[in-house]
């Protein structure tokens, strides 16, 4: 989910979605559940 600022919404993201966001820029995909866990 990108805004018109070309900022994405982590919020609005499903896991999946967000594991597929930190793999396209370049950082482990594990990293989502870890940010999963700090904003829900």
């Amino acid at each position: 989910m990108t805004t018109s600022t070309g900022k994405i919404n982590l919020l609005g993201l499903t896991q999946p979605e967000m594991e597929q966001f930190f793999d396209s820029i370049g950082e482990k995909r594990f990293r989502a559940g870890q940010v999963m866990k700090w904003i829900h």
